[in-house]
């Protein structure tokens, strides 16, 4: 009985598998030594344009003598669709018959209704396809990442390319799982880096993608192509990290303000105070200040620098660094500014009293201070301020 056309595909590769933990198969062609995932369907279409394959003795001896070639035939519609790029006198047959003749010289067997490869080429070199390589030795082959153009997406996680997938068996007798795509239902076998491939050409999932960024949303974005526009950029979040309570001298009128917003400047002195939080507690050293330029809706700006002391023995020293503002309606801000006996009875919710910190020491024991980030929220008070600093990551 005859071999099948399958059959003698997989004789023109040779199966391994290229790290224990990979599901399926990699085949290597005998003729062109080209890697790739074991699938049938794509062997049989590669050997069809296996530049090994075609100039291959055994192959070109399949063209019966009687046979026109390409330049005696007259030309035909199939001319034109011819896209392999070795002409239309190589088909499947062709390959076929000449896989037979490999297959008896690798096996050792010649068969007597094929025809079998001569030892030597015309160029003195052997016609003989290189032994079949050491499965244990075989490195595995290196994917270059194909590039997309005009998406800027970036290669997505192996969890999002997994969710993306439904895996099911398409009948019984498959070794391997296929796959289907949740976002254009496209099918193919389960192969990790082809899905991740699949998904950076997908429409589907690129809009998606798109749309799922938080500054594609805005009412201004940028243009399409844009890598900024594809980019998914972490969101900071904010976590209480400490308090503070700082006493205020009374504010010191300096005169109007040069700049050309105009306003009031006032300096406040600090007296003192104290701080608790997550990574210790101690006092605010006195002699600290606060400049405040107010303007004339009463919207004030903040400009302060202190020093705060833990604790430990020995204490170290922190610098603070604050910078903000404080607005609100103008009869809020009014008792705010001019009414000390009332400031301490306005709610904080009817102002805003925001202020970025920044703290930097010498001490190596709190050295992670001086690389954070804080924001303020505070209370005016008649005679202090307490300020919740909670650490931007």
């Amino acid at each position: 009985m005859g071999r099948t056309t399958d059959q003698d595909v997989h004789s023109a590769y040779v199966e391994y598998r290229a790290s224990p933990d990979d599901k399926c198969l990699s085949v290597q062609c005998i003729y062109c030594h080209e890697t790739r995932a074991k699938n049938t369907s794509r062997q049989k279409e590669h050997l069809l344009k296996c530049p090994g394959l075609r100039n291959h003795p055994s192959s070109q001896a399949q063209q019966s003598p009687s046979q026109p070639t390409s330049a005696q035939r007259p030309p035909s519609s199939s001319d034109a669709g011819d896209v392999s790029g070795y002409g239309p006198a190589f088909s499947l047959e062709g390959a076929a018959s000449a896989l037979n003749g490999a297959t008896a010289v690798l096996n050792g067997t010649p068969l007597s209704n094929r025809p079998s490869l001569p030892p030597v080429n015309t160029n003195g070199t052997s016609a003989t396809p290189q032994p079949r390589p050491p499965l244990g030795g075989m490195p595995k082959p290196k994917s270059t990442p194909k590039q997309t153009p005009g998406t800027n997406i970036p290669a997505p996680p192996l969890e999002d390319v997994h969710s993306a997938f439904v895996e099911f068996r398409a009948n019984e007798a498959d070794k391997c799982l296929s796959v289907q795509c949740i976002y254009c239902n496209q099918i193919r076998a389960k192969n990790t880096s082809r899905q991740r491939q699949h998904l950076l050409e997908c429409p589907t999932y690129l809009n998606v993608m798109k749309d799922s960024i938080p500054a594609n949303n805005l009412l201004h974005r940028f243009d399409e192509g844009d890598i900024a526009r594809s980019l998914s950029l972490p969101t900071p979040t904010l976590d209480l990290d400490f308090r503070m309570s700082i006493k205020l001298n009374p504010k010191v009128n300096v005169g109007n303000s040069a700049g050309s917003n105009g306003g009031t400047r006032n300096w406040i002195s600090f007296i003192g105070g104290q701080w608790a939080g997550r990574w210790g507690k101690g006092i605010v050293i006195p002699g600290g200040q606060d400049t405040q330029t107010t303007h004339k809706d009463f919207t004030t700006s903040s400009s302060s620098q202190f020093l705060i002391q833990t604790n430990d023995d020995p204490p170290a020293m922190i610098i603070v660094r604050g910078r903000g503002w404080l607005t609100g309606p103008r009869d809020v801000m009014e008792k705010v500014h001019n009414e000390p006996e009332e400031a301490d009875t306005v709610p904080a919710s009817s102002y805003k009293y925001r202020v970025t910190i920044e703290l930097e020491t010498g001490d190596e024991r709190y050295g992670f201070l001086s690389t954070g980030i804080w924001l303020g929220s505070g209370s005016r008070r008649a005679n202090e301020v307490v300020l919740d600093a909670y650490r931007v990551s």
